[in-house]
C-alpha cells in the first residue's frame, strides 16, 4: 500500500479498493474479464494456428479491441 502509488491514484481520481488475499470471489467482475481475454486468445491462436510465441501479441491484440467495443455502464 505505497502512498507513491496512492497519490497517482488520486490524481487520476481513481478509488482504490482492495480485496482479501487468496479471494478471488470478492472480485468477480475482474476474475469474469480475465478469463474472457483468456478464452479469447486461446480462441485465435487455436483457429488461426498461430504459435504460442505469439501469446503476448494476442493478449495484447485482445484487449485492445474490448477497450474498443462499446459496453454497459458497470455500476458497482
Amino acid at each position: 500500500m505505497s502512498k507513491k502509488i496512492d497519490g497517482f491514484f488520486g490524481e487520476c481520481g481513481i478509488q482504490r479498493q482492495t480485496s482479501a488475499l487468496h479471494t478471488p470471489q470478492q472480485n468477480g467482475y475482474v476474475e469474469h474479464v480475465n478469463r474472457t481475454i483468456i478464452e479469447c486468445v486461446r480462441s485465435m491462436i487455436f483457429v488461426q494456428g498461430f504459435d504460442l510465441e505469439f501469446w503476448v501479441e494476442m493478449v495484447n491484440m485482445t484487449i485492445y479491441i474490448k477497450n474498443r467495443c462499446p459496453t454497459k455502464v458497470f455500476d458497482s
